[in-house]
């Protein structure tokens, strides 16, 4: 790994954190390659939890689109399926999987978030889901398998990022809670995926969560391809900059 992910395991709870904190811990390839290291490391040593946080002052920023100006669309289709590549591995794990969020969450990395199946946030978390307003389906149809139809549109339409208690309203996180008591809720969640065994929870997992990797990876494909995704991410932050002016 190249330091933009760090990992520790101890008593069989692999930890995931983002290290890329002066960019807002944006999703850049080489970050995304780190958490799939990470995610074979913690499979390799038999991890029984997966816990994902981040250093600096938010969980994350997004995609990285610093480099924008010297990436194809091709580039940029290889990113975006190795970042679904990861989502899918997340939400499928046969291990407990928990996120702990703080600051901005954006984009890949809220889709990320969404992927585990416990979503703890600090009460002064912001989250955002841009992807569909530049034509992007990433992780849509995960979205409203976990929060249903009627939820997912009103956070999908918003211009605005929505807060920890709108998130939890929504469904989109389980529980809000300060950085000093994540430990004790983290321990009450692995106290209850401890009642599984291994092959139980993973068993659990499969007839749980829907199975559309397949139909998931081909609408993003078809939702990249369909005209240029460069031109059309360029526009997109050409919008946001003017909001800014």
């Amino acid at each position: 790994m190249t330091g933009l992910v760090l990992y520790a395991i101890e008593n069989s709870v692999a930890t995931i954190t983002l290290n890329k904190p002066l960019q807002l811990n944006s999703f850049c390839q080489a970050l995304v390659s780190d958490i799939h290291k990470a995610l074979d490391q913690a499979e390799a040593e038999q991890a029984a939890h997966l816990v994902f946080c981040a250093e600096g002052k938010g969980f994350s920023g997004g995609l990285d689109l610093s480099g924008l100006a010297d990436e194809s669309d091709a580039d940029l289709l290889a990113r975006l399926v190795q970042i679904e590549g990861l989502l899918q591995r997340v939400r499928h794990h046969p291990c407990a999987t928990v996120a702990l969020v703080h600051g901005a969450c954006y984009g890949a990395a809220a889709d990320l978030v969404l992927s585990c199946r416990t979503r703890i946030a600090e009460e002064g978390a912001r989250f955002l889901m841009p992807g569909m307003r530049f034509g992007i389906v990433l992780g849509t149809r995960r979205l409203r398998d976990t929060i249903g139809e009627p939820a997912a549109y009103r956070l999908l339409d918003r211009a605005k990022p929505f807060n920890a208690e709108e998130g939890l309203a929504a469904g989109f996180l389980t529980a809000i809670a300060s950085r000093q008591e994540w430990p004790a809720l983290i321990d009450q969640h692995l106290s209850v995926a401890g009642n599984y065994t291994p092959e139980a929870y993973a068993t659990r997992v499969a007839q749980l969560t829907p199975d559309t990797r397949d139909s998931d990876m081909a609408a993003l494909v078809k939702s990249v391809v369909q005209s240029s995704i460069k031109e059309r991410m360029v526009a997109y932050v050409a919008g946001i900059e003017a909001a800014k002016r």
